[in-house]
């Protein structure tokens, strides 16, 4: 089955989620190359470490294939976004045929009866059909006096694999919310350049 690949600009982490150990190994590598491995570190490092495995690990539980996490887009503009790559775990097959369009019709009819918010935008992507959903969640910080909640923008995409009837799910996440209207056509640009790479058949 083709592997969605991304043209991503700028200093980007990635790690594949296949192997759970390797990510977090992964993570354990970066929260030291950015954090550093000051003994007066050490409590921030432990705190990422948790919050890495924790999402990770969210990750996995939904069949998540990879993780990017933006380190500097541009000089001296750190922009915290994640982008997580999820393949869905179910094949669409009263879907007629594989062609992108009739995929997601079948996606979307239980996607506009599910509970989430946001409308859903048809989308030609990547070579392929595409649904995009954007909403803002609100979601707790800190602990104790120091806690609150952030505003965390959410841009779900669908898109059907090319000649298949499986569905992979990319999620974009960022705390710069207040940047909705110049981040959405930022990502649907991301996602118009990402590619499909075919698996290669094994020698016989």
């Amino acid at each position: 089955m083709p592997t969605l690949r991304f043209r991503l600009p700028g200093d980007w982490w990635a790690t594949s989620l296949l192997d759970r150990e390797a990510a977090i190994a992964a993570a354990t590598r970066l929260i030291r190359h950015r954090i550093g491995t000051t003994d007066d570190r050490s409590a921030l490092r432990a705190r990422l470490r948790r919050e890495f495995t924790a999402a990770i690990d969210e990750a996995i539980a939904g069949n998540g294939q990879s993780m990017f996490l933006a380190i500097q887009l541009v000089d001296g503009l750190p922009l915290p976004i994640t982008i997580t790559v999820y393949l869905l775990d179910v094949e669409l097959v009263p879907a007629v045929g594989t062609r992108g369009d009739r995929v997601l019709g079948i996606l979307r009819q239980g996607l506009e009866g599910s509970a989430d918010t946001g409308d859903l935008t048809a989308l030609e992507l990547a070579g392929t059909s595409a649904l995009r959903r954007d909403r803002i969640r609100a979601t707790a910080v800190g602990s104790g006096d120091d806690s609150g909640s952030l505003d965390v923008l959410i841009v779900d995409y669908w898109l059907a694999v090319p000649d298949t009837k499986r569905v992979v799910l990319v999620n974009f996440s960022t705390s710069m919310a207040g940047l909705r209207e110049h981040l959405l056509p930022f990502f649907d640009a991301l996602m118009r350049v990402a590619y499909w790479e075919k698996q290669q058949q094994p020698d016989r």
